[in-house]
């Protein structure tokens, strides 16, 4: 099952290879021709990696190189200047990888942390029936508009979804309004896919009206939307810096499985 998983994750990083995908970053990003943004395959004194330029929250000042290693993510640091010649026109900032937290002993800065959960096992006390979400965007898109007003720092770094992951969303009913005095105090999104060869749901949105937020509403939120999922496991990756996010899933059963780990060049 763990190889599954990995061959389906690696799976997902090689799609970006997809000549669409290469021409639309190149036009996006400015920089260089489709075939710099491949994920490439380079052979190193440690070992092979899959190695690609991404931008950090779709910052196009913010580029990075993005490696998955075939051994010791600790190890990295020891071919980095065998990695880095091939994405020199971008001049990254930073390199990444995702590990386990006990392979993290240097305590190199951590971007954001995946979280997974056995449903069976999740909380799902204290639920409030959630209404399902399909006249949303306007409202979702005015509360993200004033978040970022509020926090700017957060612009990349948190970003809004797109409308095209929110729509799969609500086509696949994992998109709900929750109500809290006849209001709408929150939104919360999730995603089908397969984690180590089971049904899963992957969370991608959770969102606490700035009108509500201090009340500890995110709890009971995702406690609810939990409570109506038919799948094996549960999931999501949150920004080591949303202190509060980070609570509700502990809160709701969850653990540390990997981290995003950055290190400046």
């Amino acid at each position: 099952m763990v190889e599954d998983q990995i061959r389906t994750e690696l799976d997902e990083v090689l799609e970006l290879n997809n000549p669409e995908t290469l021409l639309s970053r190149a036009t996006h990003f400015g920089t260089g021709t489709p075939d710099g943004y491949l994920n490439r395959q380079i052979e190193t004194s440690e070992g092979a990696v899959i190695a690609g330029i991404r931008h950090l929250g779709g910052d196009k000042d913010k580029p990075f190189i993005f490696i998955w290693p075939s051994f010791d993510t600790r190890l990295i640091k020891n071919v980095i200047d065998e990695i880095t010649p091939h994405f020199s026109l971008f001049q990254p900032l930073y390199y990444n990888y995702w590990c386990r937290p006990e392979k993290n002993l240097k305590n190199e800065q951590v971007f954001q942390q995946r979280f997974i959960g056995s449903i069976i096992e999740m909380t799902k006390a204290d639920t409030t029936p959630l209404v399902p979400a399909d006249d949303y965007w306007n409202w979702y898109e005015a509360e993200y508009r004033d978040f970022h007003q509020q926090n700017p720092e957060y612009k990349y770094r948190i970003p809004i979804n797109d409308r095209e992951t929110m729509e799969q969303s609500r086509q696949e009913g994992l998109l709900y309004f929750f109500m809290h005095n006849n209001q709408k105090a929150g939104l919360i999104a999730g995603e089908q896919e397969i984690f180590l060869g089971k049904p899963s749901v992957y969370l991608n949105e959770i969102l606490i009206s700035s009108s509500f937020k201090g009340q500890g509403l995110a709890n009971r939120m995702l406690a609810s939307f939990v409570a109506t999922l038919e799948a094996d496991y549960f999931n999501c990756n949150i920004d080591v810096e949303n202190i509060p996010s980070t609570r509700t899933a502990l809160r709701s059963g969850q653990k540390i499985f990997s981290q995003e780990v950055f290190v400046s060049f």
